[in-house]
C-alpha cells in the first residue's frame, strides 16, 4: 500500500489543476447529455477522486464545485433538449433499448407529475440521472420547471460528493486514493459480471418466450 500511496502522490502532484477541472466538467456533462456514455461514465468516482485531489494536490475545491454544478446543469439541459426534439429516436436506439420500455414510461410519468422530487432524487442514481433529462424533454415538462429542479438536484449532488471526498482526503490523505483505486477495480469487475448475468437472464427469457 505504501508503494501505491507514493505513486498516487506523485501522480496527484504532477496533475495540473486545469486538467482536473476539465475531466470533471467533461464527465459530468457527457453523462447526462449523451445517453450511451451515461451507461459507462463513472461520475461519482471521478468526483470522489477530484475531491481527494483537491485535498492533497493543486485543484481548488470551490472551483471544482462550481465546475461540477455548471456541467451538471448544462448536461441535463442538453439532454432535455435532445429528448424534446429527438426523444423517440433516442428511445428506439441501441442505448435506449437497454433501459427497457417500462423504465422510459415510468420515468416520463414521474417527471411529468412530480419534477421537484423525481429529478433531484434521480440525480443520485446512476442510470436514472442519465434517463431523466431525455424523459423530461419527451414528456414536455416546462423548461423553466425542469431547469430549477435539475439545478437543485445537480448542485446538491455535486457539492455533497465533492465535499465528502475533500474532507476524507484531508483526513486520510493519499491512503484513501489507494483504497479508491483498489475499490474501483473491484467495482468494475463486479459490474461486468452483473451485466453479463443480466444479459444471460434476458436472453433465456426471450428464448423461452419464443417457444411454442
Amino acid at each position: 500500500m505504501d508503494e501505491i500511496s507514493d505513486w498516487l502522490t506523485s501522480v496527484v502532484d504532477m496533475a495540473p489543476a486545469w486538467a482536473v477541472y476539465l475531466v470533471v466538467c467533461c464527465v459530468v456533462f457527457l453523462e447526462t447529455s449523451v445517453l450511451i456514455l451515461g451507461l459507462i461514465l463513472p461520475s461519482e468516482a471521478v468526483l470522489i477522486a477530484a475531491g481527494v485531489a483537491a485535498a492533497i494536490g493543486q485543484p481548488n475545491i470551490y472551483v471544482l464545485i462550481a465546475c461540477a454544478c455548471v456541467a451538471a446543469l448544462c448536461g441535463d439541459m442538453t439532454g432535455y433538449a435532445l429528448g424534446r426534439y429527438s426523444g423517440p429516436r433516442i428511445q428506439n436506439s441501441w442505448a435506449g433499448r437497454k433501459f427497457g420500455a417500462e423504465q422510459w414510461i415510468r420515468a416520463e410519468e414521474r417527471v411529468r407529475h412530480n419534477s421537484y422530487v423525481t429529478v433531484p432524487v434521480g440525480r443520485w442514481i446512476g442510470y436514472v440521472r442519465t434517463l431523466v433529462p431525455i424523459a423530461a424533454g419527451m414528456s414536455e415538462v416546462p423548461a423553466h420547471r425542469y431547469a430549477l429542479a435539475t439545478f437543485l438536484g445537480g448542485s446538491t449532488w455535486a457539492t455533497c460528493v465533492l465535499l465528502l471526498a475533500y474532507v476524507l482526503g484531508a483526513t486520510v490523505g493519499v491512503q484513501l486514493m489507494g483504497v479508491l483505486v483498489i475499490g474501483l477495480i473491484g467495482a468494475a469487475a463486479v459490474l461486468v459480471l452483473v451485466r453479463w448475468l443480466v444479459h444471460r437472464v434476458q436472453v433465456r427469457h426471450a428464448e423461452s418466450g419464443r417457444l411454442p
